[in-house]
């Protein structure tokens, strides 16, 4: 029985990594930019490169959501000297892209997902003080998103996607709250 507990605490490490919150995830976030732009939702940094794919809000003048054009995405450039630029379509087509609709009887309130993510709803709105906020489920809770880390295989002319590393916080704990899609 000891040997067969042993086995099955050994296998449930191997298959649920040794940090389920995620913490030890964080340090592949360690020595990059985090981007300052105005508005940022959340943000994507991938193995490859420092450079960082940035999602944020789009204002009116009265400092509420676009309703015509409620979120941008694009490029910040760290490995050349930190400039914005536009996606790729490839990397719109097949990856950083999304759809966004308002959210019925929520003023200020638009969903949407990522190419990358079909399968993950996420809900940019703003808080009291107009700050942008993003809500997605992330491991089965519903938490504020912050930025997520992508392991891709370069090797060939068209990059994979590995694994999707999603990190959060809890809304009401401000605890972290961690998930890892492999794919």
């Amino acid at each position: 029985m000891r040997k067969f507990l042993s086995l099955l605490f050994f296998v449930t490490l191997l298959t649920n990594g040794f940090s389920q919150d995620g913490k030890e995830r964080l340090k592949v976030f360690d020595n990059r930019t985090i981007p300052d732009d105005p508005n940022v939702l959340f943000y994507i940094h991938k193995n490859t490169n420092p450079n960082a794919v940035v999602y944020a809000l789009k204002l009116d003048s009265d400092k509420k959501i676009n309703p015509e054009e409620p979120i941008e995405v694009f490029w910040r450039r760290y490995q050349e000297d930190g400039r914005k630029k536009k996606l790729a379509w490839l990397e719109k087509t097949f990856a950083f892209d999304f759809k966004v609709k308002p959210v019925n009887g929520k003023e200020n309130t638009y969903a949407f997902s990522l190419i990358a993510m079909k399968d993950k709803q996420l809900i940019a709105t703003q808080n009291k003080k107009g700050e942008p906020l993003v809500f997605m489920t992330i491991a089965g809770k519903s938490a504020l998103l912050e930025k997520l880390y992508i392991m891709v295989d370069d090797t060939k002319r068209i990059q994979s996607v590995l694994s999707i590393e999603i990190f959060g916080k809890d809304p009401k704990t401000g605890q972290l709250v961690y998930e890892k899609i492999v794919k």
